[in-house]
């Protein structure tokens, strides 16, 4: 008959999730970390979530004073000293006890244990413990005989604290690690993305999870940060939904398979992140919540280009889009995508778009493959329809990444900025569309103020796309040769045309100039005519 353990939390989600839910009552465990990792304040919360269920507790300190205590809990909203004045909660303070006076220190937890009928208790350190026996075995005979056996006899569950130094790699001193139930090793992490790991290394009757886990610190206390499991099994639909972009649905039989992932992969300014909101937004339209979730622009940004590109905004946010910005250099992938596993399971969408999921390639560039592994599959689980952007240098031929990651998605779009007759295009061609008969021309397509992207005919009259320099084929280069030919003949008869009226209009301008003149010159020569003979008469007269 298997006797199933009763576990008790340890007052941390995420830790609880790696040993089926708690530690086993009645356990010895060893927390195990370099200075500075959070062990104090671990155990700080595993006392207090006894404590706030009924369960006395005790924190023995023989390396920090009462005063230190209460000053680092109370900055995380723990408040010992009200279960401390209920009777429920002591400190014993051992910061100042002699090797002499171990076995006095020991008796007192003990008598301590029994008067407030504690469940639980902290002793913090175990290091300061061992020194003060002449040998290891009477360290282990102290450990196992008075903390192992009596405790547990009592049903007390204990954590003991053990100093590990910076760039060690034993967890203790060599004696505690063969006595304990349970070992939990905490370690300084490699950036600041991963302040701290902590990792289970033993817990008797517990089926464990072994990896490395982030876990951080902040006002609220300690959060450790569970990876998303890896599943095989997805909600499959037949349905599909439009993709937003104009003139594209009908190349796709009608739309993107619904609970699918897309990835968009291009270069810089190419168009996915306007692609990717114009699904989105598409969704809110047709009433279906989505997420915009930027890892490289605040949420202002996104509002203003979409503003640039038409969308009334204010609109949309009251209808069902919500946007959310990330810094991957500052938060670890694990803590990403719990967070964004909480505001899926809050708002419920039916869309997501993550732009761009190369925010992580930075600092995590090696662990890409199952970061990406992990978050399509949790994104898979809630039945999302979701669109991840991925940064790629442009180079001649298809290149999808170098990260080796296009195998889980199951549509893959890729756009290519492409020069022909000295302008820049934009192309786009859908490498990959599981499940979906579509369109495999290399399409042409354009962004605009007010329209966003519109895709147009399919460039079927180049060569040579694909390195990113276009050529039109020989036949059309010919015709198009002949028509330019034509075109400037025209242009040509058009110009010598309008040539010969000008200099028509000029001859009749002069004729008609001339003609005026010869009226013009024969009424002067008659008026001065006029004034000879006036002047003649009255020459005549006065003689």
């Amino acid at each position: 008959m298997v006797v199933e353990l009763e576990r008790i939390s340890t007052g941390i989600q995420g830790l609880d999730s790696l040993i089926e839910g708690g530690i086993p009552r009645g356990f010895t465990v060893l927390v195990a970390g370099n200075p500075g990792t959070g062990k104090t304040i671990l155990s700080s919360h595993f006392l207090y979530a006894g404590l706030k269920s009924g369960e006395a507790g005790i924190y023995v300190s023989f390396s920090e004073s009462k005063q230190q205590f209460y000053a680092n809990v109370n900055r995380l909203g723990l408040d010992f000293v009200k279960y401390e004045k209920e009777g429920k909660f002591l400190f014993l303070d051992f910061a100042s006890f002699t090797k002499e006076g171990i076995g006095d220190a020991l008796e007192e937890v003990l008598a301590s244990i029994r008067e407030i009928n504690a469940k639980r208790i902290v002793v913090d350190s175990f290091s300061a413990i061992a020194q003060a026996f002449e040998n290891q075995n009477e360290a282990r005979i102290a450990l196992q005989v008075i903390l192992g056996k009596m405790t547990r006899a009592e049903g007390v569950t204990n954590l003991l604290i053990s100093e590990v130094p910076i760039g060690s790699d034993t967890v203790s001193s060599g004696i505690e690690e063969f006595v304990v139930d349970g070992i939990v090793k905490m370690e300084h992490g490699r950036t600041n993305s991963s302040p701290m790991v902590v990792r289970v290394l033993k817990m008797r009757g517990t089926e464990l999870d072994r990896e490395p886990h982030v876990l951080t610190i902040t006002k609220s206390g300690m959060s450790v940060f569970e990876k998303q499991p890896i599943l095989f099994s997805f909600p499959v639909s037949e349905e599909r939904l439009s993709s937003g972009i104009q003139n594209l649905d009908e190349k796709m039989s009608g739309g993107i398979l619904k609970g699918t992932t897309t990835a968009l992969i291009g270069a810089s300014g190419v168009g996915k992140t306007t692609f990717s909101f114009q699904f989105i937004a598409e969704g809110v339209k047709r009433g279906e919540r989505g997420i915009f979730c930027s890892l490289e622009e605040s949420p202002d940004e996104i509002r203003r280009s979409a503003k640039r590109y038409g969308y009334d905004i204010e609109d949309l946010e009251k209808k069902g889009l919500t946007i959310l910005s990330w810094i991957a250099e500052n938060q670890n992938p694990d803590e990403f995508m719990s967070f964004l596993k909480e505001e899926i399971e809050r708002l419920q969408p039916v869309r997501l778009t993550i732009d761009s999921l190369s925010a992580f390639e930075h600092l995590h560039k090696d662990e890409m493959y199952i970061i990406t592994k992990r978050l399509v599959s949790m994104v898979r689980q809630y039945n999302l329809t979701t669109i991840l952007t991925i940064l790629t240098s442009q180079s001649a031929g298809i290149n999808l990444t170098d990260l080796g990651i296009s195998s889980l998605f199951q549509n893959i779009l890729m756009f290519r900025y492409v020069e022909a007759e000295g302008r820049m295009k934009r192309s786009m061609l859908m490498l990959k569309m599981r499940a979906t008969p579509h369109d495999e021309s290399i399409l042409e397509f354009t962004i605009s103020d007010g329209k966003g992207i519109e895709v147009r005919d399919a460039m079927e009259n180049y060569i040579g796309i694909l390195t990113g320099v276009a050529q039109r084929l020989q036949k059309e280069a010919d015709d198009f040769s002949e028509k330019e030919q034509t075109i400037k003949a025209q242009r040509e008869e058009a110009r010598r045309k309008r040539m010969e009226e000008f200099e028509a209009r000029e001859r009749e301008i002069t004729k008609q100039e001339e003609a005026e003149y010869g009226q013009r010159r024969e009424v002067l020569e008659k008026k001065i005519k006029e004034i000879k003979e006036e002047k003649k008469e009255r020459g005549n007269g006065s003689s």
